[in-house]
Parts: C-alpha cells; sequence; structure tokens
C-alpha cells in the first residue's frame, strides 16, 4: 500500500530525474502548465521543441511528442499550391508515417499550427536516460526529414495561379 503523498513523490523524483538527464546533456527546459498531467516539460532540441509529460489519466506512461509547423516561407508556397497538389502531399506524407509511426496526427489544412504531432510512448518502470534521449533525438531528426521532404514537395508544385490548362 502506498502511503498519502507518496505517489506525488514519486512523480516529481521522476521529473527531477527527466530534467537532471537533460541539464546534464545541455539541453534546456521549462515547464508546460498542464493540468492533466503530473508533470509536462518542454525540452529546446536544435530544430524544434519536443515535449515530455505523464499524463494523470495514465500513470507511469511517459509521452515524448513534438510538432511541426509550416514557416513562414513555406506558408506562402503552401497558399500558391493547388488543392490537388495539398492533397497529394498530404497523402505521400500519411502513408509515410503510416509506415513508420503509431501515434501521429495530420491535419489535412497544412496552415494550421502543429498540422502534424506525433507522439512516442515509454513506460517509467523501464524508463533511461539513453531511452528517453534516443527517442527525443529521433523525433527531432524525423521532424527535420519531414521539414526537408515538405520544402522538396511545395518547391516543385506550381503555382495554382501560375497553371494553365494546358500543363
Amino acid at each position: 500500500m502506498t502511503m498519502p503523498g507518496s505517489e506525488s513523490n514519486d512523480h516529481q523524483a521522476l521529473k527531477a530525474r527527466i530534467e537532471e538527464w537533460l541539464d546534464a546533456e545541455g539541453i534546456s527546459f521549462s515547464d508546460v502548465p498542464d493540468l492533466n498531467s503530473f508533470f509536462h516539460i518542454k525540452a529546446n532540441l536544435k530544430n524544434l521543441p519536443i515535449e515530455v509529460s505523464e499524463s494523470k489519466v495514465r500513470k507511469g506512461v511517459i509521452a515524448v511528442q513534438g510538432g511541426l509547423e509550416l514557416s513562414p516561407d513555406q506558408l506562402e508556397s503552401y497558399e500558391r499550391t493547388s488543392v490537388e497538389d495539398r492533397k497529394s502531399l498530404f497523402n505521400s506524407l500519411f502513408v509515410m508515417l503510416d509506415k513508420s509511426e503509431y501515434l501521429f496526427l495530420l491535419q489535412e489544412d497544412f496552415t494550421i499550427p502543429k498540422w502534424l504531432k506525433i507522439e512516442r510512448i515509454l513506460y517509467a518502470e523501464d524508463l533511461t536516460r539513453t531511452g528517453l534521449l534516443d527517442q527525443m533525438k529521433d523525433l527531432n531528426t524525423k521532424f527535420v526529414n519531414i521539414n526537408y521532404f515538405v520544402n522538396d514537395s511545395l518547391g516543385s508544385f506550381k503555382s495554382a495561379s501560375n497553371k494553365s490548362m494546358y500543363d
């Protein structure tokens, strides 16, 4: 039987351990207010923030997640593309993610903030510094590669306003 308050101490100890690991790696981080989580940390990796949290609903389950937004230049290019090209980009990304990710959210409208979210699940009882950092770095790399793919795709599409009926 756990003593009252010991469960809270367990979550705080886990959070402190994760923060210690991030600090040792030179990764800056901040707390994210989240009433639904025991803790929620935003770690600032080189290319984008990756969030680490433990939901109050799923005790002992650590979510490692990130999201992608279009840059202003990408947004400008995206808005110039045809509906067909946008759908093609969405379908290509969906197929790519469906083969490699278990938990992801992909919005068809890429102008929405965090139009793509990917989440990885780790278990507190098995959590190691290497395991956590590997997942965070892998997500970061995945988002960088997806961003390159989006850039290449947007660069290859013709502007919807420049298309003629003979294209």
